[in-house]
């Protein structure tokens, strides 16, 4: 059963409940209305005829014989205006001054009702059957009766004197309230009929606009399903070409040192050959020689500045290497390269990662050290890597006199050496998902951290 079925049904429930009750209530309320109201009206005709017989009469033990043959003529003469089946007189005392029943006169007997009526009200039930008189039951089978308890007054003092109970049939009230009942109950189901119709066409409606609207919303999320795999395949399609990007920068580089490897160096080794091998002939003089020799050192020393240039910008090939053997491999050349010493010292670090990764921090250490040769003359140099909440972290330091803000930006070390510049290394390090921070106090050196996730690889 789907929530519309199951609110429909919980609030059809709760409408016919309710209505229920208000029939119910409502047929109560007019049931005892209408018998108060012939209750009143038996009491106003009664107490007019039976009253003024009992005026002179004493208000103790039983009504004297003529008395009670009056009542017994009166009751008969009047049984069919007033449908009364049978009357009880009762004292202040509770003494039975007269019943229609004669083995009831003369005894004391009291009840709530009776009490009720001798302080002002008229009490008044519709039964099936008479009321038990302590022995004695008056049975009238198939017929309801009206039990009427009304107060009889004294005209001059207005108080209460005697009680008369009467036993009226009811049958035309009863299906006078029986015809009243029927008219409740079909303007109740009535109503609820045009409350259950009114509330499934508002259910229907409703259901109607929900569905229209988780249409909408599936729709919607079917295209911010679809936008978002398409943003995914976006930010992987730029991650790639990030990737392919530092592959692309790392070949230019590498053929940029190869060119300058097979051209200009090849060239200048040949003027240096050159140079050197040509005679010295009677007619130069000293200032010629001397200025072919400055030329000749001046040649070999552009050459040098040539082969450093072109042996930084390539890069060996990392395939196949560890994290480990990646940052030995850039320490190994640099300290081949400047003659220096680098303090290492690398923990646990995967051995997998990917080739843009190990590239970037290749040239991390790289251009670190270089930094640190060029400024600090290769004191203290340290790097020390380890893997540690999920990323690789490089650490590169040195002793030397402090970083200074153009250093990171410069593209070429002072001995000859290339330089990146960290701000590129940051970028590209950035790419991958990373950062690095370069701090240096004057005096004390400088530190270089770079953090790049194990994920990146």
């Amino acid at each position: 059963m789907g929530l519309h079925s199951q609110v429909v049904i919980a609030i059809a429930l709760v409408i016919c409940m309710s209505m229920t009750t208000l029939g119910y209530w409502v047929n109560a309320y007019i049931r005892n209305v209408e018998v108060e109201s012939a209750a009143d009206a038996s009491a106003v005709y009664m107490n007019i005829i039976i009253e003024p017989m009992l005026r002179d009469v004493e208000r103790n033990g039983t009504l004297p014989s003529r008395i009670e043959l009056q009542l017994d003529e009166l009751l008969m003469r009047h049984t069919h205006e007033t449908a009364i089946e049978a009357a009880v007189i009762w004292w202040q005392d509770g003494t039975v001054a007269y019943s229609t029943d004669k083995r009831l006169t003369g005894r004391q007997m009291s009840s709530a009702q009776l009490d009720a009526a001798f302080g002002g009200q008229v009490v008044a039930e519709l039964m099936e059957n008479l009321t038990d008189h302590g022995t004695r039951r008056q049975e009238r089978l198939g017929q309801p009766l009206l039990e009427i308890y009304m107060p009889l007054r004294d005209r001059e003092s207005g108080l209460v004197t005697a009680v008369g109970e009467f036993y009226q049939n009811a049958a035309e009230l009863q299906a006078q309230m029986n015809r009243v009942a029927s008219r409740i109950w079909g303007v109740v189901g009535l109503t609820t009929a045009l409350m259950l119709t009114l509330l499934i066409l508002t259910a229907s409606r409703a259901r109607r606009i929900v569905r229209a609207q988780q249409d909408e919303l599936r729709h919607r999320l079917d295209m911010s399903q679809q936008l978002a795999r398409q943003n995914a395949d976006l930010r992987q399609t730029a991650e790639t070409a990030k990737l392919e990007a530092i592959k692309v920068n790392e070949t230019l580089l590498t053929r940029i040192g190869a060119d300058l490897h097979d051209g200009p160096l090849q060239l200048l080794g040949l003027i240096v050959l050159r140079l050197s091998g040509l005679p010295s002939g009677r007619a130069e003089d000293a200032a010629a020689a001397c200025e072919r020799q400055k030329t000749a050192e001046l040649a070999t020393r552009t050459m040098q500045e040539l082969r450093n240039l072109a042996y930084g910008l390539s890069i060996p090939e990392l395939d196949g290497l560890t994290v480990s053997e990646t940052l030995s491999l850039a320490i190994a050349r640099h300290e081949s390269q400047t003659g220096t010493t680098v303090s290492q010292r690398l923990g646990e670090l995967p051995d997998h990662l990917s080739e843009p990764a190990k590239i970037c921090l290749y040239r991390i250490v790289q251009e670190s050290l270089n930094n640190a040769f060029r400024h600090a003359g290769g004191r203290g140099q340290q790097v020390w890597a380890e893997t540690r909440n999920g990323e690789i972290k490089l650490v590169i330091r040195d002793a030397g006199p402090g970083l200074q803000p153009e250093a990171a930006k410069a593209p070429q070390g002072g001995n000859g050496m290339p330089g990146l510049g960290l701000p590129g290394l940051s970028r590209r390090l950035q790419t991958l998902g990373g950062n690095l921070d370069a701090t240096s106090e004057p005096g004390r050196g400088t530190t270089i951290t770079a953090r790049l996730p194990v994920e990146a690889g």
